[in-house]
């Protein structure tokens, strides 16, 4: 609600006999519900309010948190990132499934954003699940606790039937349609607390309308993925790993830690994208994948902060320094008996570095890490660096095939 379209309310779900409590005096919510939007109606104290309906951006910044969010601008920026077009439901399609993997749930704001993205590829799902999500919008209780609840749809995710006839048909029914989903969110977290405050979060938007598009997952990101493959191969069990993510977001503490696992999991030109505060975080990933030799190429790195609508793009890059240059053409002259190959050798050296922006100079890198290379770190433009965070992307290199078992 806005009072004198200036000050606003964010209410709970409408219950009767509650009421919206403010400094402006209480709203109860009867005289509330069935209201349309843009209706007036007074607080206890006279006040006047505008009924108005959240959009995302406002219900991802006011909704109570227990962590920062990610908020609508970046969400929207990382989205736009990975470049999504998905297929209506109803379009016959052969396509393998669009499963993006986001690590870290956190709030559930970006979770959201990536939800909508994705909404048309998916058919309605069964009633039940705007049942259960209706149950769950007040996803803080007065108690501050969160054990309340339900988990009905992990339950039935899982494949954990439950007893009664009504229940096992209503379960099965949300399994099939589950299995007909064309795109999927899983969002995992190490966290039980965040994870199903998150979930609520993303239930109590209109009623749960993206909600079903989201599996919701509490693990370690690698264990998780490792997980994953054992069920998707279960029938070809000398096949280790079989990609099945189209597209991944890693944004949690130490996520070259487990780059490489999800790089693991990523269909060839998949991207992956790393949302950390700190750039030598995001450096921390780009030596991870040369050291251990991840098929990954960086395709970009954005930083993010107040006024950057697009986001900054920094120069990070594999560089060999001027000074191992020229002792390299030294020592290639001495070995050559070529005056061509001598001159080229000159000419090359004579700029400041040597620096590999192509995905196979990059991936040459990879086999030569220890051979002086070292790393550029710095903003594309000279503007003042403002805070925000930063992206890196990255697009998955092909695939040597499937990882199978050897034999000894």
């Amino acid at each position: 609600m806005k009072e004198d379209l200036s000050r606003q309310l964010f209410t709970k779900p409408l219950r009767q006999g509650k009421a919206v409590q403010s400094k402006w005096g209480s709203i109860p919510h009867d005289s509330l519900i069935g209201k349309s939007a843009r209706d007036i109606v007074a607080s206890s104290t006279g006040r006047k309010f505008q009924i108005h309906t959240p959009t995302l951006d406002e219900y991802v910044t006011l909704t109570t948190r227990l962590v920062t969010p990610v908020y609508p601008a970046d969400a929207n920026l990382i989205v736009s990132l990975l470049d999504l077009h998905v297929n209506p439901y109803h379009s016959a399609s052969s396509d393998r499934p669009l499963e993006i993997l986001e690590a870290g749930t956190g709030h559930g704001s970006l979770t959201l954003h990536l939800a909508k993205a994705v909404h048309g590829a998916n058919p309605p799902p069964p009633v039940h699940f705007f049942e259960d999500a209706e149950t769950q919008q007040e996803v803080v209780p007065d108690d501050g606790s969160f054990s309340r609840l339900e988990v009905r749809l992990n339950e039935a995710a899982a494949g954990v039937l439950a007893s009664s006839e009504t229940e096992d048909s209503t379960a099965l029914a949300s399994g099939e349609w589950r299995a007909s989903r064309h795109a999927v969110i899983h969002t995992v977290d190490i966290s039980p607390t965040y994870s199903q405050h998150a979930k609520g979060v993303v239930r109590g938007f209109r009623q749960g309308m993206y909600a079903a598009n989201v599996d919701f997952h509490v693990a370690n990101i690698s264990e998780w993925i490792d997980e994953q493959f054992k069920i998707r191969n279960v029938d070809n069990p000398e096949v280790l790993k079989r990609p099945f993510l189209s597209h991944a977001i890693l944004d949690l503490p130490g996520s070259h830690e487990h780059i490489a696992q999800a790089a693991s999991a990523l269909h060839t030109d998949g991207i992956l994208i790393v949302f950390n505060p700190s750039i030598t975080q995001i450096l921390d990933c780009v030596k991870t994948t040369i050291a251990e030799e991840v098929p990954l190429w960086l395709d970009k790195v954005v930083e993010l902060g107040a006024s950057m609508t697009a986001g900054r793009e920094w120069d990070l890059r594999t560089v060999k320094p001027r000074a191992l240059l020229k002792a390299e053409t030294r020592r290639k002259a001495a070995e050559s008996t070529s005056g061509d190959v001598i001159e080229a050798f000159e000419d090359r050296s004579s700029s400041v570095e040597k620096s590999m922006t192509s995905g196979e100079e990059q991936s040459r890198a990879t086999r030569r890490s220890g051979a002086g290379w070292e790393m550029i770190c710095r903003p594309k433009v000279g503007q003042r660096v403002v805070g925000g965070g930063f992206l890196g992307v990255w697009r998955k290199m092909a695939d040597r095939g499937p990882t199978t078992m050897s034999g000894g």
